[in-house]
């Protein structure tokens, strides 16, 4: 039988140091495009590469463009962001476009993960299992009931311990995680015994001697 969820329906919007990749588009020649940053990179490998090429938000929210100067784009989605910019340059460019992109947008991941690392990623959202997956998914002894999602809010920092088999995570704030958030994946108790690496045929073989002994012993 299948089952929905509604998940939380929260739009993503630009906040202050996000790093944003602005293409502008118009009718003018490209040297008469003056805004276009694009223009004598060739190398945008990896979050240095494309933090060439973006516009840092700075803390009041704003962007710096040339000749225009700073503009606020904080709290707008990329969608109302673009109309804004291309309000703001029709006195300068003929019929402009804007498209408007995250970069650098990133989350950690640690703990009992394959692959423990920050990930980075340029779309609007990412939930916690895409987060996982890139993490090569939880291992044998991470548990899957205990995951703690560390996240900065409005300068306070928040823990969230988060169920990945309980549905109801599907309508949780969680379920989408925010950019610089933390996910740590705790271990299962039993490894806190070290279970996992405990030395059974060590001690299979000393019992055994153990017997042998004895067994000599008596003879």
């Amino acid at each position: 039988m299948d089952i929905e969820h509604s998940s939380p329906e929260e739009k993503t919007t630009i906040e202050p140091y996000d790093e944003i990749y602005i293409e502008i588009f118009s009718l003018d020649q490209d040297e008469v495009n003056f805004l276009n940053r694009r223009q004598g990179v060739t190398n945008t490998a990896g979050p240095e590469g494309f933090s060439l090429i973006a516009h840092r938000v700075d803390e009041f929210g704003r962007i710096n463009l040339p000749v225009i100067g700073k503009i606020k784009l904080s709290g707008y989605t990329l969608e109302e962001a673009s109309d804004l910019l291309e309000t703001e340059l029709a006195g300068y460019l003929n019929s402009p476009s804007v498209k408007l992109n995250f970069v650098n947008k990133n989350i950690a991941v640690m703990g009992y993960v394959a692959r423990p690392g920050r990930y980075y990623y340029s779309t609007d959202k990412i939930s916690i299992f895409q987060a996982l997956s890139m993490a090569g998914d939880i291992q044998e002894f991470g548990n899957r009931k205990n995951v703690c999602v560390i996240r900065n809010v409005e300068d306070k920092i928040t823990k969230h311990y988060i169920n990945l088999t309980n549905e109801e995570l599907f309508t949780s704030p969680y379920y989408y995680l925010r950019s610089n958030d933390i996910v740590y994946v705790e271990p299962l108790k039993r490894r806190w015994w070290g279970l996992d690496t405990f030395p059974y045929a060590l001690v299979l073989s000393s019992i055994t001697t153990f017997i042998l002994v004895l067994d000599y012993v008596d003879r």
